[in-house]
């Protein structure tokens, strides 16, 4: 990822002043909407032609998949091929790739602000505006390049065979309680900047002692949220924290003794899309970018999973929290050595 691994940046390497400067695309003001937007009906007949499209996506892949499957019930004839990493395995690889001059990937989704802000500084990814829906989009939440498709609250999801709701009626101060220790897994922090941003919050609220407490409740630490999800499945502790619905769901619904619960505050992973500059099926790439910001495209995205930045009725869609922080991933990396040093972290 850039010139450096992700951890590395995490753990505050050369680098880290450099990402940490990387400024949200959200924080500058949008332009004003292109006057010549795209036609649908022509880019649709542009896009069978290529018949295909390559979308990388770091979504849990039901959510992807039902995407997928409304974005071809509306146009049909063009094969969307679904490459699913976690967001910091798939910025590596698109990185690798773009530096190679190997695109593959015609759409690229993920929630890592400071790649998307690299990849269009290098000239690796393009401007959408000129996509109708784009150009409805709400102005906090896109830029010329890109667009924040939803937003996941994070939750503490526990075992309901070894804990129970009251035991997190406080929220996140609840995991100090000295009869949960050993009994917390948290996915690795060094390996994602929206979870350092989660302990940023953390100690932005409760104070640096707090997140020094929490290092010391011996915590099980997973490589992401998908396997220590499993782990909580198994029994294996009694809660995990952060965890999004979208990883949660997955498990609940074959039946594991999960519930999930919603601390406030919250903060969120938050998901973006954008085209690469060299995308193999541009018109394709753009038409399932501009459907995926559509109505039709935020009700697939967005149900049981998160909160739609666009509109507030999807139905089954989640409702941002009243008490919902927005993630400031560059304040994250430059804060990463304090917080790993308070966890007892390298």
């Amino acid at each position: 990822m850039h010139d450096l691994t992700r951890r590395d940046v995490l753990r505050g390497g050369a680098a880290l002043a450099s990402a940490a400067t990387v400024g949200l695309s959200i924080s500058r003001p949008a332009a004003a909407a292109p006057a010549n937007l795209v036609d649908l009906k022509a880019l649709y007949e542009a896009a069978k032609k290529e018949g295909e499209i390559t979308y990388y996506a770091s979504d849990n892949p039901t959510v992807s998949q039902r995407v997928v499957a409304a974005f071809n019930a509306k146009y049909p004839g063009i094969k969307v091929q679904i490459m699913r990493l976690a967001s910091g395995p798939m910025a590596k690889r698109y990185a690798t790739e773009a530096q190679a001059g190997n695109v593959v990937a015609d759409v690229l989704q993920l929630a890592d602000p400071v790649l998307i802000e690299d990849a269009y500084a290098k000239g690796w990814i393009t401007d959408i505006d000129t996509l109708p829906e784009h150009a409805a989009w709400p102005a906090a939440f896109k830029s010329p390049h890109n667009a924040y498709i939803g937003l996941f609250p994070q939750t503490i999801t526990f075992n309901t065979t070894l804990a129970k709701a009251d035991d997190f009626a406080n929220g996140w101060p609840d995991l100090l309680k000295p009869n949960l220790k050993g009994q917390i897994i948290i996915p690795d922090v060094r390996n994602s900047p929206g979870l350092m941003d989660w302990v940023c919050m953390l100690a932005d609220i409760y104070g640096n002692d707090f997140v020094r407490r929490l290092g010391a409740q011996e915590i099980r630490w997973a490589p992401s949220a998908v396997p220590g999800t499993q782990m909580l499945a198994a029994g294996e502790a009694a809660c995990l924290a952060p965890n999004m619905r979208q990883t949660s769901n997955q498990v609940i619904d074959k039946g594991a003794p999960l519930v999930d619960i919603d601390p406030l505050p919250t903060v969120g992973h938050e998901s973006q899309i954008t085209v690469s500059t060299k995308a193999p099926h541009p018109n394709g790439a753009r038409l399932l970018v501009d459907f995926i910001l559509s109505r039709e495209g935020q009700e697939a995205y967005c149900k049981n999973v998160c909160a739609s930045p666009r509109w507030n009725d999807i139905p089954g869609a989640l409702k941002l929290p009243a008490e919902y922080r927005r993630a400031n991933i560059p304040d994250a990396l430059r804060r990463a050595p304090e917080m790993l040093s308070l966890l007892g972290l390298k």
